[in-house]
């Protein structure tokens, strides 16, 4: 089992109390909306579900982010994925929600710069926008062709490419999330 990242504390940020959706039987929370118990923090932090006490983001668990990546004070939620293509060799992907203002994100030079080292270093990368309350956000793969090209050319050329698969992202025709679960829901 990795260790979290010694050091780096959730501290103020409570993005995963608003950003995934949960669907567990004893808890369920749709995607984008607040947890009931989260209020500048979580109101029932010591006893709070098991499935609380073992999620972390991205940002706790890999070193390739920096410590100014916690998700409130970057603007990007990192979402472990393990639905990771075959063609890969790792067990494991990242997507980049924006939770911030999404352009503004993208467009800093420590984004783009942690987009190419990433994307030339074969890690899976995509990029998501999280839907509107009840709906599934939306992603799309940044290991492209077009972004790999991009990377060999300039810091501009990589922040054009982003800015392109931003917008197709904001037109997404967001679909509801089907819960398997119900009876717990803590979605305020």
């Amino acid at each position: 089992m990795p260790q979290l990242i010694p050091g780096r504390e959730c501290g103020d940020c409570t993005q995963c109390c608003i950003v995934p959706a949960i669907d567990k039987p004893d808890f369920q929370k749709e995607p984008a909306s607040v947890c009931r118990h989260c209020d500048n923090g979580c109101r029932i932090y010591d006893t709070r579900p098991q499935t609380c006490r073992t999620y972390y983001c991205g940002w706790r668990w890999l070193e390739i982010f920096a410590d100014d990546w916690r998700p409130d004070k970057s603007g990007v939620f990192a979402q472990l994925e393990n639905d990771v293509p075959p063609q890969f060799h790792s067990s494991v992907g990242i997507n980049l929600i924006l939770v911030g203002n999404p352009l503004k994100t993208l467009r800093q030079p420590r984004f783009i710069d942690f987009v190419t080292r990433n994307v030339i270093n074969n890690v899976v990368l995509h990029l998501g926008l999280p839907g509107p309350r009840g709906k599934q956000a939306a992603r799309l793969p940044l290991n492209t062709r077009e972004v790999l090209e991009a990377t060999k050319r300039s810091r501009a050329e990589v922040r054009i490419v982003l800015e392109k698969i931003l917008k197709r992202l904001a037109a997404h025709d967001f679909i509801p999330h089907e819960m398997e679960y119900s009876g717990h829901d803590m979605s305020t």
